[in-house]
């Protein structure tokens, strides 16, 4: 059971319900706060998953190539694009302001194209243990009920998406897990470690330019990098 998964879609759907109840009513000190906060709580969930690495030679290959195919895609770039005109087709074309339409993006981006979340997924789908889901839960329960105030109803039907893409990565991974490695899968738990060290890095504005969605290829290419390693290097 993705236990994992249904917990931190749950509390996105939650927190998104009771931010629209409240409104406007939290101040922006509030906010500014809690979003330093959960820069710290991702740092921390970071460096945790980054000391399980077995080998950090193939980690920092998958991280460099993987990285390099993110931005030749421009995935980020191209994933920003494409939720603002879903957004914006999903208002019925209304003329809704400029940053309104990027706020609801940077949501969009944040719940269902994360990178701890599709670690997350991927990894409860391999190991069955939903830890990880279950701690983002608490940073994105908050986080949708500040953006519920902000934005209003459209937050919480973000569940809807974030689920679909979850469970799709769960049962996907479920499905190779019988062919990783122990080694395998401690260099995968250390590449998202990198990944949910940068966004607590993005979060705490220590390093706002890195693209993490670009990062994303890096997953996939870990597994490939590790088994290749350990062919050869034993």
């Amino acid at each position: 059971m993705p236990i994992g998964t249904i917990t931190n879609v749950a509390a996105v759907l939650v927190g998104g319900v009771l931010g629209c109840l409240i409104g406007n009513r939290m101040s922006e000190q509030w906010k500014t706060t809690l979003t330093g906060f959960f820069g710290l709580a991702a740092l921390t969930m970071g460096i945790v998953l980054i000391l399980r690495v077995n080998s950090l030679s193939p980690v920092i290959l998958a991280l460099i190539v993987g990285g390099a195919v993110g931005e030749a895609l421009r995935l980020e770039q191209r994933v920003n694009g494409l939720v603002v005109k879903v957004t914006h087709r999903l208002m019925g074309g209304m003329h809704a302001d400029e940053t309104y339409l990027l706020q609801v993006a940077t949501v969009i981006v944040l719940f269902c194209f994360s990178g701890t979340g599709w670690y997350g997924a991927l990894y409860e789908g391999m190991t069955g243990d939903g830890s990880i889901l279950v701690t983002k839960a608490i940073l994105d329960g908050v986080t949708a009920c500040i953006f519920g105030a902000l934005l209003g109803r459209i937050v919480p039907w973000l569940a809807a998406p974030q689920l679909l893409i979850m469970l799709a990565l769960f049962f996907l991974s479920s499905l190779v897990s019988p062919y990783i490695t122990p080694a395998m899968n401690a260099d995968f738990s250390a590449i998202g470690g990198i990944i949910t060290l940068a966004a607590g890095l993005r979060m705490t504005r220590i390093k706002t330019d890195i693209r993490i969605i670009n990062l994303l290829p890096s997953l996939p290419l870990v597994f490939l990098f590790s088994a290749l390693w350990a062919a050869l290097i034993g």
